[in-house]
């Protein structure tokens, strides 16, 4: 291990004392209690790619740090050095509204890069929570997707290419910014989603959607999780202008907001043009008195889903876990969890995801333990996106490893021989 004050000094000689926060500072980069021995804010691709060949040559353990919304997913790190913030590394690139692309820093946040879309009546159809501290890097390297993945997918379908940073300090470009450009190996589908541990993301390109021109929210309630499934099964084999469709328990339904009338409340999200917008009203009004389910309209769509949204955030001392298993299981899912206590329940039902939340008062290793059993019956995978880290000490946040672990490994081991990319966070400690 590199002592603290010959880090800072080197780093300092490196990047120059602006882009070295003081110590006093670095509690703010803190993982589950950690805390860095040095903080850096580096101003350029290229000053990126000179703290890594500097932390490869002295083994320096390294996190990249985005907006930290996302910090709280992973298992404790095993060593912690060096937290590298891509803040400043927060400008639009490129943007060809003609084209529906757009070439961004990974350092800018989500709802920064949407308001410059916005001028041009286009959007990025990601939508996780916390979008004013979400950075498109942090988001890209977790995987991360909100509801309208039901209509648009997650980023692995519409990011075009990424410039990344090696381990050992190379610049180096995967994909491109267009959208027909691909030959051979798709890198970026192994970068999103690999936590920080393969690679540092330092630009992207994706494709982007035009803004719909009317949007409207509307809530059903249903008496158990299976009829609310099948319904929303049924509605998205209409075809219909949906942006988005997620089914709510009553205690998640109510720090929403939600009018609730029944135990379990759809939330559906219209967007597109205002013909179609009203042909799928009507079509799901005729099947919600069809079916004698109550609709009611949802004033202020966008508060409704970005408060929905956040219920897959942390809240206090509660432990959330995000769950996934074929969408025909989730009804099966829901009341297994239901079982255990009380709880939050938000559920994808038509793409097979539902993030629960029980308060700090349960036994979190029971809970963890029978809600793994029953998914795994099931045949799917729990996370552990946010608890103590006091119960991390005694589990993996993403479960046993799964048969590819040994292909996990050595990936890991061709792009960082050295393991100083986010050491010990990922699943079996990569």
């Amino acid at each position: 291990m590199v002592k603290q004050t010959s880090l800072l000094s080197d780093l300092q000689s490196i990047l120059g004392p602006e882009s070295v926060l003081p110590p006093e500072q670095h509690a703010a980069f803190a993982i589950d209690g950690v805390v860095p021995q040095a903080v850096v804010a580096p101003a350029t691709v290229e000053q990126v790619a000179e703290v890594m060949r500097y932390a490869h040559s002295e083994g320096a353990a390294v996190v990249p740090w985005g907006g930290g919304a996302m910090m709280h997913i992973g298992n404790l790190p095993q060593r912690y050095d060096i937290a590298l913030s891509l803040c400043r590394l927060n400008q639009v690139i490129e943007h060809e509204p003609a084209d529906l692309t757009v070439t961004c820093q990974a350092g800018i946040a989500l709802d920064d890069l949407q308001r410059h879309l916005a001028g041009s009546s286009q959007f990025l159809p990601l939508d996780p929570p916390d979008g004013e501290r979400a950075t498109i890097g942090g988001i890209l390297a977790a995987n991360a997707s909100g509801p309208s993945r039901y209509a648009y997918g997650a980023a692995r379908d519409f990011t075009l290419g990424m410039q990344v940073v090696t381990a050992d300090g190379r610049i180096t470009r995967a994909g491109g910014r267009v959208v027909k450009n691909v030959a051979g190996y798709d890198l970026c589908k192994l970068y999103i989603g690999s936590r920080g541990t393969l690679v540092i993301i330092v630009e992207a390109t994706f494709k982007v959607a035009p803004l719909p021109r009317e949007e409207r929210t509307l809530v059903l309630g249903f008496g158990s999780p299976a009829e609310a499934c099948a319904f929303a099964a049924a509605l998205h084999r209409r075809g219909l202008t949906l942006r988005a469709i997620d089914l709510l328990n009553a205690p998640a339904a109510a720090r929403v907001g939600l009018p609730l009338s029944r135990p379990y409340a759809l939330l559906l999200w219209l967007a597109g043009t205002p013909l179609g917008l009203q042909r799928s009203h009507d079509e799901i009004a005729a099947a919600a008195a069809g079916a004698s389910v109550p609709l009611s309209p949802v004033t202020g769509d966008e508060k409704a889903w970005e408060a929905a949204r956040r219920l897959a955030m942390p809240v206090d001392s509660h432990l959330l876990c995000k769950v996934s298993v074929l969408p025909s299981r989730l009804p099966e899912l829901v009341s297994a969890a239901e079982a255990i206590s009380s709880l939050s329940l938000l559920v994808r039902p038509t793409i097979g995801v539902m993030y629960a939340s029980w308060p700090g008062t349960v036994d979190v290793g029971e809970v963890v333990r029978r809600m793994r059993a029953a998914t795994a019956q099931m045949g799917g995978a729990l996370v552990v996106e946010s608890c103590s880290s006091d119960i991390k000490r005694h589990l993996d946040v993403f479960g046993d490893p799964p048969p590819s672990f040994d292909l996990m490994r050595r990936v890991k081991q061709q792009f960082d021989p050295r393991g100083i990319l986010n050491p010990g966070r990922f699943l079996g400690g990569i």
